[in-house]
């Protein structure tokens, strides 16, 4: 049986932890808050570090997309289904990176578009000749 120091100990890290999930500025509460789902309005976040977490979120949504869209045994119909929701997201990213420049974060709408000509002045799409460039660019 653990001593009443112990148990001391561990009621106040209990009582402590319940503390800072109750105020919304902690980082604790903010890590909670991130693991929820994403809001449907990119203007509903309120903090840098969580509209880099959903922007995150969404790239990564997007190269499962193009991972699955390669896939040459899919049936038409299945493709375009893929590609609307990839398009999809590919705006709603555009939110997010919008949203994080408001809140005082990096202008990543400007980078894509920087990377965008790029790869046009080049003479190349991008690495694997289509959306992925605007992907690649998001990555940075």
């Amino acid at each position: 049986m653990a001593r009443p120091e112990e148990k001391a100990q561990a009621m106040l890290n209990k009582w402590v932890k319940m503390r800072e999930e109750d105020d919304p500025t902690s980082t604790l509460a903010r890590r909670a808050a991130s693991r929820q789902k994403r809001p449907f309005l990119a203007s509903q976040c309120e903090h840098l570090a969580d509209a880099e977490h959903f922007r995150r979120q969404i790239i990564r949504e997007i190269s499962e997309g193009i991972k699955k869209i390669q896939n040459p045994g899919m049936g038409e119909h299945a493709i375009r289904d893929l590609n609307d929701s990839i398009n999809k997201l590919i705006r709603e990213k555009w939110h997010w990176n919008r949203r994080i420049k408001e809140l005082g974060g990096k202008d990543y709408n400007k980078e894509e578009r920087k990377a965008m000509l790029l790869a046009e002045q080049e003479g190349g799409t991008g690495p694997d000749g289509g959306e992925d460039v605007q992907l690649a660019a998001g990555l940075g």
